[in-house]
C-alpha cells in the first residue's frame, strides 16, 4: 500500500483512543488495588479466625484436662462459663473414636449435627453453613479439630457470620467503587481526549476549507501547549504562503488574459475586414472564427476569476424561479428540438424566490443546459427539476454518462474527459457554473450512472 492511500478499515478518532486508554488504565490500576485490599482483608480475617480457634482450642483443652476428662464436669463448666465463651459465638463438641458425643454445647442443634457428622473427617478446619438457634437467621461457623490426650476429638466452632457479612459488604463496596472508577476513567478520558484533540480538529477543518477553495481559512492560535501552538503557527504560515502563491498565479493569469484580449480583438477585426474585402481570402473566415473562440475562452476565464475572487459584484434582486426556469427552458426548447432531444421540466406550483442576479443565474442554467445538450444523443431526454424547502435545481440528461473517476474533476478549469475531447468546448462552462453558485453561498454536485442518467444539482441558494 502506497503512502498516499488511506488506511483500510475504520479509523477511530484520537479522543476515543485516549478515552479507551484512560478507561483501561484507571480500571486496571484500581482493580489491582481493589484486589489487593480484598486479599489483605480476607487474609487478615482468616488469620483472625485461626488465632481465635487456636486460642479457644487451647483454653478448652486445658479445661478438659483440669476436669480430668469428666464429661459431666466439662459440660457443667462450659455451661457455667457460656457467657465468657460467647454462647452464640462458640460451639463445643467432644467425641470418642466411634463418633459418640461426650461433651457438646446444645443451644444450636443444626450446628451440632453438622459438627458431629464432620468430627470423624480428616479436615483439620472446615466451614459450616447453618441457621441460628431460632431457626430464622443463616449463620456461618468455622470449626477447628484437635486430638485430646485420651484419644478423644475436640471440635471448637466459632461464629463468623458477622465477619463474612462484613467481607461481603466490603466486596460490594469495592466492586461498586471499581465500577465508579471505570466510569470516571472513561468520562475523564473522553473529556481530556476531546480537549487535547480540539486544536487538531480545528486544523483539519481549516485544511478542509482550503481544499474546498477557501484559501483564506486560518486556525486560531490557542494556548493548549507549545507543540500545538507550533503546529497552528506552522499551518497558518503555510496557508498564507499558499494563498499568496495562488493569488500571484491568478493575477498573472488574469494579466496574460487581459494582454491577449486586445491583440486577439485586433486580429479578429482584421480578419473580418479581409473577409469582407474584394478578392479571395480563404483563411480570413477561419482566422476570424479561431480568434472569436479564443476571445470567448479568455472572457470566460476572466469571468471565473472575478467571480471566485468576489471582484465582480452584481446587484441582487428577488427572482421568481418558476417563471425564470420556464423562460430559459422555452429558449432552449428550439435547440433541443433541432437535436431531436426531449426537454421537460418539473416545478412546484407555488412561487419560489431566490435573491440573485438574473444574468448570472441565466449563465449558470444556460451552461448546464448547453452541457446536457452536448452529451445527450438523439432520442434522449433532458429533465429540469426545481424544488423548494430546501431549494434545489437539477439538470438531468440521458447519455453515455461520466465515469466515477472523472466526477471529482468535472468542475475544474479546462478539464475535459476522454469522451468529450472531440466535441466543441473549452472545459470552462462547468467551472463558471461552480464559481457562480459558490458566490451565492450554494453548492453544485454531479452524479452519474454511465449509460443511464447524469445529474447536476444546485443547492443552497436562497
Amino acid at each position: 500500500m502506497s503512502s498516499a492511500e488511506p488506511p483500510r478499515g475504520r479509523v477511530r478518532p484520537m479522543w476515543v483512543r485516549i478515552a479507551l486508554w484512560s478507561f483501561l488504565s484507571f480500571g486496571l490500576l484500581f482493580t489491582f488495588v481493589g484486589a489487593l485490599v480484598m486479599f489483605a482483608t480476607l487474609r487478615h480475617t482468616t488469620n483472625d479466625y485461626h488465632e481465635v480457634l487456636v486460642r479457644l482450642s487451647g483454653d478448652l483443652t486445658q479445661e478438659y484436662e483440669e476436669c480430668g476428662g469428666d464429661a459431666a464436669k466439662m459440660a457443667k463448666f462450659f455451661a457455667e462459663n457460656s457467657e465468657t465463651h460467647g454462647h452464640e459465638n462458640v460451639f463445643l463438641l467432644v467425641t470418642d473414636s466411634d463418633g459418640a458425643v461426650k461433651v457438646s454445647s446444645t443451644h444450636n442443634k443444626t450446628i451440632l449435627e453438622e459438627m458431629v457428622e464432620n468430627a470423624a473427617s480428616k479436615s483439620r478446619t472446615y466451614r459450616i453453613a447453618g441457621v441460628s438457634a431460632d431457626g430464622i437467621r443463616p449463620i456461618a461457623v468455622r470449626v477447628r479439630k484437635s486430638l485430646l490426650g485420651d484419644g478423644y476429638v475436640l471440635s471448637v466452632g466459632y461464629n463468623v457470620t458477622k465477619d463474612e457479612l462484613h467481607a461481603v459488604r466490603m466486596g460490594a463496596l469495592v466492586g461498586s467503587s471499581l465500577v465508579f472508577v471505570w466510569l470516571v476513567g472513561a468520562g475523564l478520558g473522553a473529556f481530556l481526549g476531546r480537549r487535547f484533540t480540539a486544536p487538531l480538529r480545528k486544523v483539519a477543518d481549516a485544511a478542509g476549507r482550503i481544499a474546498a477553495g477557501d484559501y483564506s481559512a486560518r486556525v486560531p492560535v490557542t494556548s493548549e501547549g507549545q507543540e500545538i501552538v507550533d503546529l497552528e503557527n506552522a499551518f497558518n504560515s503555510m496557508a498564507a504562503e499558499n494563498e499568496k502563491t495562488l493569488s500571484d498565479l491568478r493575477v498573472l493569469t488574469d494579466d496574460i488574459a487581459h494582454d491577449l484580449r486586445t491583440p486577439l480583438t485586433r486580429i479578429r477585426a482584421a480578419a473580418e475586414t479581409a473577409a469582407l474585402a474584394e478578392g479571395e481570402h480563404p483563411f480570413a473566415e477561419d482566422i476570424c472564427e479561431e480568434a472569436s473562440s479564443m476571445l470567448e475562452m479568455i472572457n470566460t476565464m476572466l469571468d471565473i476569476s472575478q467571480t471566485d475572487s468576489r471582484i465582480r459584484r452584481t446587484p441582487r434582486e428577488q427572482i421568481e424561479m418558476v417563471a425564470f426556469v420556464g423562460h430559459v427552458i422555452e429558449l432552449y426548447s428550439v435547440l433541443a428540438e433541432e437535436s431531436s432531444v426531449s426537454l421537460s421540466a418539473t416545478m412546484p406550483d407555488a412561487p419560489l424566490y431566490v435573491s440573485a442576479h438574473k444574468g448570472r443565474l441565466q449563465q449558470m442554467l444556460g451552461n448546464l443546459l448547453d452541457n446536457a445538450l452536448k452529451f445527450t444523443p438523439k432520442g434522449g431526454r433532458i429533465e429540469v427539476r426545481l424544488a423548494s424547502d430546501p431549494f434545489s435545481l437539477s439538470v438531468a440528461n440521458t447519455g453515455p454518462g461520466i465515469p466515477s473517476a472523472d466526477i471529482p474533476h468535472v468542475f475544474k478549469r479546462f478539464w475535459r474527459g476522454d469522451g468529450s475531447r472531440s466535441l466543441p468546448g473549452n472545459g470552462l462552462g462547468l467551472a463558471l457554473v461552480k464559481a457562480i453558485v459558490t458566490s451565492y453561498g450554494g453548492s453544485v454536485k454531479c452524479e452519474s450512472t454511465p449509460g443511464e442518467w447524469t445529474v447536476f444539482t444546485v443547492t443552497g441558494l436562497s
